[in-house]
C-alpha cells in the first residue's frame, strides 16, 4: 500500500478526516507503519499529525509511540532526551541522534478499545 500522502504537503485539520491512514477495525493493540528510503538517508527528526475522530469514529490518539531506525536487520530505537507527545490537533514532534538509515518504523499503542491513524507523518 503506497502511504505517499502521508508526506504530500497537504497540510492537516483536527476537525476534518481528510486524506489519512489508520489501523481501523484494529483496536487496543501495537502496531507500526513504515517508510523505506531509496537509498540509506541520514535522518535526526520527525513529526506525526495524528487522525482521532472521537464523536464520529472509532479513532484515538494513542497511548504512546516510537520511532525505530533499520540497522542491518534489526530494528532499533532512535536515542532521544524528548518526551513522545500524543497531542490531538497539532505536530508531535522528536529530534534525535542523527542516524543513517534505509528505514524507519513508527511504532504506537492503541488506546484501549480504540483503533488509531495518522493525518501525516514526516521524517527529516
Amino acid at each position: 500500500m503506497a502511504l505517499g500522502y502521508l508526506q504530500d504537503g497537504e497540510e492537516p485539520s483536527s476537525t476534518d478526516a481528510g486524506t489519512h491512514f489508520d489501523w481501523w477495525p484494529a483496536k487496543g493493540t501495537m502496531v507500526w507503519v513504515q517508510y523505506t528510503f531509496e537509498k540509506p538517508s541520514k535522518v535526526s527528526q520527525t513529526q506525526v499529525f495524528w487522525f482521532d475522530d472521537t464523536g464520529r469514529g472509532e479513532c484515538k490518539v494513542p497511548v504512546s509511540w516510537r520511532l525505530l531506525y533499520q540497522d542491518g536487520d534489526q530494528w532499533k530505537p532512535v536515542e532521544t532526551q524528548a518526551k513522545y507527545t500524543v497531542e490531538k490537533g497539532a505536530y508531535n514532534q522528536v529530534a534525535f541522534q542523527a542516524v543513517t538509515t534505509t528505514a524507519v518504523r513508527l511504532e504506537l499503542t492503541m488506546q484501549p478499545n480504540w483503533s488509531a491513524g495518522i493525518h501525516k507523518w514526516h521524517v527529516e
